[in-house]
Formats: structure tokens, sequence, C-alpha cells
């Protein structure tokens, strides 16, 4: 199957696959009006706040319309990390552009257009004169050379050249956004006399030109193409090589989207039209999230987020889980470099040049901890959808050693496992832990977390498992012995008085060493003994009510948003497990969706950090914002693999569950391609995967061998 075709969003980014923090900062590509601008070394604002050194890029203006909202119709027909089609109209003209990245330092863009209409390509060039501090830059200069256009820094500094396939009518350079926006929809007036433009600024203001390019159509086809170098003659060399491999770059890319997108999931039927696209927005923002190795990564490694790119075991473990549903092979190979390239057995948070980011305030060197991204969950959950005893061998020696690093290096004079800092627990100044005047680094010691506990005592069973799985009978009592002393830990942390925030009749609660008592602070991950399955008898119906009182407008990040939903459904509350997860895809899908960007928001066309209900959604391009494709396909179609075979626990939002419809999604997984299709009925819910179907009622499980379905036919 080749990428879905569909009307999407026209914002969203372009793939830099060899942009890193530090070793090679590429900068990213993000869409401005009909195009795209380089932000380097990142955007600003983003994720690690980074101040940009300059953005550049180019965009088209058909007829007097510029800005997105100015055209009759902008939409993109194909969304990829690759490649980013938009259709265009106005006035009667249209225009179709499919932009791409050529190597790592052109933009490249094929341009067709039909109906008589003036079109330009504006460029622009902003950049904050002497960024860094460093001596020997005055502003910017645009000319011409050898027919190109040249915007660039100096008196040093970077360049860019544009070349545009056919011949120009107009061209013009000027300073002032508002006269160029005027030009492209008129004559430019040429270069003045000197044949150069300059704007020059003092250290750490910004700069900015922009030049026009104009003629009039009809024009069948023409490209753009934008190049950047250190130097003129790299940048001019860059431009000639991208416009003799553009064509072939393009095929090339485009082959890789479908071999991607032949097995990854796709919405068919009834599923609203934001939420079909919605998945493809995660997915694609997931692939950006995959690096090819670099610095102390020999394998690939898992980016977070595309700015600022770092490996922190949470987000690679979310990460992995989410891109396991279209390659699982891919996640298993993402999650073991995680673990084998780090540089301590703690997986802790750091940079491809081998630098840490989290560092405590007293100088330890934290990772994220075994209940932050709930990487043994996902774990097993990659161990069920694809066998790979190889994999798991190469891998448990790591999973072991980090757990055996947490019991020597994490563990209290009474055994109870704690956490350094907030930051490690990845809950940045969470009120479970007290006052913290240095902020997540601030030394948290002295709570007993029930979370962490419960998490230990899971990831141990999962050890357990895997040591029998792999024949180190030496290991599986260890794990087991250490698996109920955790469980029997966590279970400690249970009272059952009610409290002025539990309202329940009983609660988990986490221990203050230094009070000597329990604290009184609710959170969500105190649920994390029902969600991962390590909760006593009777502890699971006591939370009952307290599970069912869940407002979806709190769950605004992936973490909670799990630990919650998953609590409902093991505690048998499917209903509400289905009508949370509704709600956050819903509110998320929207906005990946939305074809106006509001300035106040972070930009639709990808996943972001987190889903608020309203205001800016954290970083732009963030991995684990896509936790909405793990909502989606495995609270609401319910989908669970397993060794043996295949669960599917149909919990669709009760509004939905209408006669007549039809909501699918197909799948390939363990190498066979199927398509899951769930049919409402008045009583319940038909599940069907190629000839086989099993009609069940909202919330109760459907079990299809693997064998079953290599032997599916349509």
């Amino acid at each position: 199957m080749p990428f879905p075709l569909d009307d999407y969003t026209p914002h969203g980014y372009l793939n830099t696959p060899t942009h890193t923090r530090n070793l090679s900062p590429r900068g990213v590509l993000r869409s401005h009006g009909a195009g795209f601008r380089w932000h380097y070394p990142a955007y600003a604002g983003m994720y690690g706040g980074r101040r940009e050194t300059y953005r550049a890029g180019f965009r088209l203006a058909l007829g007097s319309a510029l800005e997105l909202a100015e055209f009759d119709v902008a939409t993109s027909p194909y969304h990829s990390k690759n490649l980013f089609e938009l259709d265009l109209a106005h006035n009667g003209a249209s225009a179709h552009a499919t932009f791409h990245l050529v190597g790592e330092h052109a933009l490249c863009a094929a341009i067709s257009v039909t109906g008589e209409t003036r079109i330009a390509v504006v460029v622009e060039y902003t950049r904050t004169v002497a960024a860094g501090g460093e001596w020997g830059e005055s502003g910017l200069v645009g000319r011409v050379v050898d027919g190109d256009l040249v915007l660039q820094s100096f008196e040093d500094g970077d360049a860019f050249v544009c070349r545009v396939s056919r011949a120009i009518t107009d061209l013009g350079i000027t300073t002032d956004p508002a006269l160029a926006a005027a030009w492209a929809s008129s004559q430019a007036p040429g270069l003045p006399g000197e044949g150069f433009v300059t704007v020059t600024g003092r250290r750490g203001e910004t700069v900015a030109l922009f030049a026009v390019l104009g003629f009039t159509g009809p024009c069948e086809r023409f490209d753009v193409c934008l190049t950047r170098g250190k130097t003129l003659r790299v940048a001019q060399h860059r431009q000639r090589t991208a416009r003799r491999t553009a064509a072939a770059d393009r095929t090339r890319k485009q082959a890789e989207d479908d071999a991607f997108w032949a097995r990854a999931p796709v919405l068919e039927g009834d599923w609203p039209d934001h939420w079909r696209r919605g998945l493809v927005y995660d997915l694609e923002t997931l692939r950006m999230m995959v690096r090819a190795p670099a610095g102390i990564y020999r394998h690939i490694w898992d980016a977070m987020q595309i700015h600022a790119p770092r490996v922190v075991l949470a987000e690679a473990a979310i990460d992995a889980l989410l891109l396991s549903y279209a390659d699982p092979a891919l996640a298993q190979h993402l999650l073991l470099g995680t673990f084998v390239d780090a540089p301590e057995p703690n997986v802790p948070c750091s940079r491809e040049d081998g630098s840490y980011n989290m560092l405590a305030a007293d100088g330890t060197v934290c990772g994220t901890a075994p209940e932050w991204g709930y990487p043994w969950l996902v774990l097993d959950w990659l161990a069920a959808v694809h066998p790979n005893r190889d994999w798991l061998a190469s891998i448990y020696p790591s999973l072991g050693a980090y757990l055996h690093w947490w019991l020597d290096h994490r563990r209290d004079s009474e055994g109870w496992l704690v956490y350094a800092c907030s930051w490690e627990s990845g809950q940045d100044d969470s009120p479970r832990f007290g006052d913290q005047p240095l902020g997540g680094g601030h030394p948290v010691r002295h709570v007993r977390p029930v979370d962490l506990q419960a998490a230990f005592a899971h990831a141990c069973l999962v050890m357990h498992d895997f040591a029998l799985e792999l024949g180190h009978n030496a290991d599986v009592q260890t794990w087991l012995a250490l698996a109920e002393e955790y469980i029997a830990r966590t279970d400690a942390l249970w009272r059952d008085s009610p409290s002025p925030s539990h309202a329940a009749a009983g609660s988990y609660a986490d221990h203050d060493t230094r009070a000597g008592q329990a604290t009184d602070v609710n959170d969500v991950m105190l649920l994390a003994p029902i969600t991962l399955g390590v909760a006593r008898p009777g502890r699971v119906d006591a939370l009952r009510d307290a599970i069912e009182r869940i407002d979806s407008d709190t769950l605004i990040w992936p973490m909670f948003a799990w630990t919650a939903i998953e609590a409902a459904t093991r505690t048998g509350l499917y209903d509400r497990a289905a009508e949370l997860a509704a709600a956050i895809v819903e509110r998320a899908y929207t906005f990946w969706d939305a074809h106006q960007a509001h300035p106040d928001r972070t930009l639709p066309g990808v996943a972001c950090e987190y889903w608020p209900p309203d205001g800016r959604c954290g970083g732009e391009g963030y991995g684990w914002g896509a936790f909405t494709t793990h909502l989606l396909l495995h609270v609401l179609v319910g989908l669970t693999p397993e060794r043996d075979r295949l669960v599917v626990r149909p919990d669709l939002p009760p509004a939905w569950r209408v006669a007549g419809r039809r909501y699918g999604v197909r799948l390939n997984w363990r190498d066979v391609s199927f398509k899951v299709l769930i049919e409402p009925r008045m009583n319940g819910v038909v599940v069907t995967i190629g000839r086989k179907r099993a009609e069940v009622a909202w919330g109760e499980a459907a079990a299809f061998t693997w064998e079953e379905l290599a032997y599916v036919e349509y």
C-alpha cells in the first residue's frame, strides 16, 4: 500500500535526519505559508530553549495570495516526513508543489501551475548578528551571482543560493516584509544601481532580507532549489548537485514512504476524517524520532523530540511502543540501542556527544526511573508482538544491569527504592516530593514512592518470564523473589483510612521518612500498582470510584493518561476507559488536523508534547505526544498482542456504537497483513478478521491465534 493520500493540514515539518544537538546541528525545516524555512540551530522557543542564529527558506505566492489564509484552497494531499505536497488555488488559478530536502543542505520544490496568474517565489533570510557572541559579523547582503539569487551574511556567515528553473520576469530584494508581500502580487522593481542590497545590525540584533522572484503563468512545471553553505562557493556547488539529483531523491523518498505504509496501521470505514489523518500525523512524527547512529550511539536511537535530540529511556520506550504498530522489528532495534549504547547502566539522559543533561542538584547523574515510560510494559509488548529470541538475548543483560543498578544506588537504609530527584521520576517538581527549592534537581530521597516500588516489582515479573524463555535458570528465582518483595512493599504503602485529598475509603500513599508518615498528596501515578497488575486483591475495588471520577481534561500528559486509562481497564471499567481515551484522541487530533494555525498554539500537522484543552502544547515534534496511537488502537480498537494469539477487546465510546457503522484498521504484524473490522450491533459488537467472526459484548475479548491470521484471505 502506498502512502495514504488525504486532505491533510498545510502545516508541518520536513525531516532533517542528520540534525543532532551538539555534534551536527543542522536545524529543522518548519512550514511557513506555502513553503518551508530552516530554523538553525532549532526553532526558537521549542524544547531546549535555544536562540535562533538564523531562519531561511522560501514560499510561493499565487496572484495576490501569499499567506495561507489568502488562498481559496490550501491543503496537503501528501504529508510525510520525507515529502510534503501542497495544493493551492486562488482566483481560478491553481498550483501543486512538492517540497523535500535533498541531502542535508538543499530545500527543493517541484511546482506545476495551471491558469494565467502571477507566480512569485518569496525568499527570506533572517539572522541574529553574532548570535554566539563571536567577532566578525555585521549584517546581510543580497545580490545576483551567475544568474542565482544570493543572500549571505557578512563579514562571514552562511550563504543561501536560490535558483528557479524557468526565466523570471522581475526580481527585488528588500528589508521590508510588507514591501516584499506587495511585490509578490505585482512586479518587483529590480535591483538598485549598485546591484546589491544590504542590512546591518549590532551584535545581538536581528536583521532580515526578503527577495521576490516573479513571473506570469501558465507554466506547466518548474523547480525551485534553495541551498546553504558556509561559503558562497559551497552553496553554489550544492545547488548544482541538488538540481541534478532532486528528481531521483523524490522517487527514492516516495518508495521509502510506501514501504513504511505498506505495514503501518491505516484506519478505514466510519472513523472521523480527522482521526484517520491524526494517526498519520502521529506515525510520521514518530518516524522523525528515529536517528541514524551518531557519536556514542552505535545503533539507531530515539531523538525524543526534533529540536534538541537526546536519549531519554522513558520517551524511547514510549516511542518504541508506538512504532511497534507499524514496524515491531524497528521498535525492538530502537530500544535495544537505548540500553546497550547507554554510557552507564541506569541509562542516563544523554546527548550524542556523550554529555549528560540530567544532573541532580547534588551532582548525581540521572536517567528516568523504571516507572516513567513503563519500559517493562513496552518490553513485554514487543516480545509478544514480534517474537525474536536473538533480540531478547541481546538486550537481557542490559535490562538486568539497569535493575541491579537501582538496587545498588537507589535503595534507602531499609531497602525502599527512592528517586534522587523529581527529574529522575519524570514528574518534574511534583508536589508529591514536598518543597523543592532547588527545582526538579532537588534531592528527594526521603520519599518512598508508590509507583517506583510497583514498577520495579512489575519489571522483575517480566524479567522472570524473560529468564525462563532464554533458559537463564539461575536468574528465575532471583527475579521472582525480588518481584514478591516489591509487591509486598507496594502493598505496605496502602492506607485504609481516608484523608482530605483521598476521598476513597482507602488509597495508596507515598511515605515521607522525615515526617514519619504517609504524604497527603493525591496523584494519578499512585494508581500505578493497578495499572501494572501488581495490586493486592481488594485494592482494585477500593479505588473503583476514584477511577470513575477521573476527568479527561486533567489527563494532558501521556504518562498520566496511560496510568489512568490502563487502571480503568484493569478494573473492568471498560466504558470509562473508552470515554477517557476517546476524549484525549479527539482533543489531540482536532488540533493536529487544524487547517489554520493559531498564534497562541503550537503548529498543527505534527504531534506535540502534551494535549491541553487550550493554549500551547509544549514542544512541537515530540514523539510521545503521539501516544494517541496507543489510546486509539489498544484501548478503543482493543488490540493486545500475546505470545500465542491476538486479543481484540473493542471498546468504542457509547455514542459510536451505532448499528450499521464499520470501523476498520489495516495492520501488518508477524509479517501478515490483515484487517480488523468492528461492526456495532444492537446488543454487542462483531469483530471480523478475514473469514473469522466473533460476536462479543463491548469490553469483552475476542481472540484470534496467530496461525489463524496467517491464513487470512480477502
